[in-house]
């Protein structure tokens, strides 16, 4: 299932620079028709394409990994990172819908 995340005013949501931001996080990242698919520690497929105005995200968990709070964190840093959205911010955007 995904999950759609508003973006920021201002913050450019192509895929080439959505991209470029998750190389940060991942040497494993592909774009494709659509959309950008890359792995971090955790989640072993994280699928971002652009939904409108929004980003949407799909994840496929690693059952195999044991430490989520670290992947917790990494994942809240990569989509701060695209949206421009903290996770505090996020959750009140969400709590509001």
């Amino acid at each position: 299932m995904a999950r759609d995340y508003p973006v920021k005013k201002g913050f450019d949501i192509s895929l080439e620079t959505i991209a470029s931001r998750c190389r940060e996080f991942s040497s494993d990242v592909k774009v494709s028709q659509g959309s950008v698919e890359l792995t971090i520690p955790g989640i072993k497929r994280l699928e971002i394409s652009i939904s409108g105005k929004n980003l949407a995200i799909e994840t496929e968990n690693d059952p195999d990994f044991k430490d989520f709070s670290q992947t917790i964190k990494m994942y809240n840093s990569l989509v701060e990172s695209i949206t421009g959205y903290s996770s505090k911010e996020r959750k009140k955007k969400f709590g509001k819908i």
